[in-house]
């Protein structure tokens, strides 16, 4: 019988992954314990069951799986990412935010300026604005907020900008990073010196290229989540942004499902959990007009949003959020 890694090797692949019972079942206990940890957002939404009855539901981001956070363009996915990359650091993880997207400085700016909100939630009048963050980053301005960011975020998850690297004889190229093998190599790098990864955010996720440069976007797409899938795997949590269709831009929040994804076909298939943020023209009871829900929730329960208000002066995502209505969940 013909195979592509040989008899011997294959029979070494067969035994490894067919074993008795209690070798299997002890090779699942890690890897179950730490997946079922997950990773603290301090965002509460509000789940609904059959009887029309609300809870709240701390959101966690599951390792050993790839999430999603998606949003129309300008709807606050940045925001809802970079928010969460200042909570998992602050919150003892450590990881890494790749920028495909933005520069490393300004996703800095607006990690400081969302760290500040954090921290400052009692006392607003403390609280960076993005622009006064930037200025704090580029050294025109002292902020005493500037030393804890570096000690508590910026010393547990470093911005990567994946735009820096270029081949100044083929500009129009992605760099390296742009690749999930390289990210891979990167998060290696990394913990060689015994650093344990607990996250990669990756921003946005459909700028990926896959390991073929002729292939379709549908195929493109397929690798890049199977890469992530994979390094998901390793026991990480792989979070990435995703644009929306143009096509569902005017549509209701609540009304949007995985497939309204740009490119989404593996997108849907391969994320355990997909996050929704963005505003809701439609919502006109309450004041709030943004809204974060749960598209996708593989682990749990699938009817789960919030109503808040995003400060985007601030890039700041509140911790609480107000209860949705039964009909908008």
């Amino acid at each position: 019988m013909n195979n592509y890694i040989g008899q011997e090797a294959a029979a070494e692949l067969y035994e490894n992954l067919l074993t008795d019972d209690a070798v299997y079942l002890e090779s699942l206990k890690e890897g179950a314990r730490r997946a079922g940890e997950g990773l603290k957002t301090d965002i509460q939404l509000w789940s609904v069951d059959n009887d029309g009855n609300h809870s709240t539901f701390p959101l966690y981001l599951p390792k050993y799986a790839v999430s999603a956070v998606t949003a129309r363009t300008g709807g606050g996915k940045t925001t809802l990412l970079s928010n969460m990359a200042v909570r998992f650091a602050t919150n003892g993880k450590t990881g890494l935010y790749v920028t495909l997207e933005e520069a490393d400085f300004a996703i800095n700016a607006k990690m400081l300026a969302a760290y500040s909100s954090y921290t400052n939630r009692q006392y607003s009048a403390n609280r960076l604005t993005t622009g006064d963050a930037f200025k704090v980053i580029s050294g025109e301005k002292q902020h005493e907020d500037m030393a804890g960011y570096r000690e508590k975020v910026m010393s547990r998850c470093r911005v990567i900008d994946a735009n820096k690297q270029f081949d100044k004889d083929n500009i129009a190229s992605p760099t390296l990073l742009y690749q999930v093998q390289y990210i891979a190599d990167l998060l290696e790098f990394v913990k060689s010196d015994g650093t344990q990864l607990d996250f990669v955010i990756i921003d946005f996720g459909q700028l990926l290229e896959g390991s073929e440069p002729t292939e379709s976007s549908y195929q493109r797409m397929k690798s890049v989540m199977q890469g992530l899938k994979n390094l998901a795997g390793t026991g990480i949590a792989v979070c990435i942004g995703a644009q929306l269709k143009r096509e569902v831009a005017s549509e209701w929040l609540f009304d949007i499902q995985p497939e309204s994804i740009r490119d989404g076909s593996d997108v849907e298939q391969a994320c355990s959990m997909i996050l929704c943020v963005g505003r809701d023209t439609k919502q006109k009871d309450i004041d709030q007009r943004d809204v974060i829900r749960l598209l996708k929730n593989r682990n749990g329960r699938k009817r789960v949003g919030g109503m808040l208000t995003i400060d985007f002066e601030h890039n700041y995502i509140p911790t609480l959020t107000e209860q949705p209505t039964e009909k908008a969940l």
